[in-house]
């Protein structure tokens, strides 16, 4: 289902697979079984396996079990600051239950820096850049693997021999 009175939601699983909901609910059933995150708001992973925490920007999402959505009050605290205080490793650690990697956060114990609104304005922009260098390397790195794999593949059908560019050339191979 995914009609213009359709919802998306997000699940823990989806973060795991490729981070886009895959299945949509009713608007009534978001609204009845579901917690929507709005634009704008922090949404937070409470899994250690898939823990992060992010601002949601766009349309309306469910979100699935385990999925947290905290609305702030931009008189008094930024978004991209707290989902960039929230996301930190030693933080993910500190609420995690340790028994295993499947096992919950208690968001709770998350903590945040306590700043004034307009510190938290230049810690947010680089948090900003920070998750933006995080999703330029995970994209280099499955475009990498895109890459060994494509190579990998030409090889073993003998579409392609080893070193046959570096002998193209006049190098001997390494």
């Amino acid at each position: 289902m995914c009609g213009t009175d359709s919802v998306p939601l997000l699940t823990v699983p989806d973060l795991l697979m490729d981070g886009f909901p895959s299945a949509h609910l009713t608007a009534d059933e978001a609204q009845a079984h579901a917690t929507v995150a709005e634009d704008g708001d922090v949404v937070v992973a409470g899994v250690v396996r898939a823990f992060r925490a992010w601002v949601h920007q766009g349309p309306a999402i469910a979100l699935g079990p385990q999925l947290h959505a905290l609305r702030v009050d931009p008189e008094r605290l930024d978004a991209h600051f707290l989902a960039g205080c929230l996301r930190a490793p030693a933080n993910g650690r500190q609420a995690g239950t340790h028994t295993s990697s499947s096992s919950r956060m208690d968001i709770r114990r998350l903590q945040v820096l306590q700043l004034p609104l307009e510190e938290q304005a230049v810690y947010a922009d680089t948090f900003r850049r920070l998750s933006a260098f995080e999703r330029l390397l995970a994209r280099s790195g499955a475009l990498g693997k895109e890459l060994a794999d494509g190579v990998s593949d030409r090889m073993s059908t003998h579409g392609l021999a080893p070193g046959a560019a570096s002998r193209s050339r006049g190098h001997q191979p390494g």
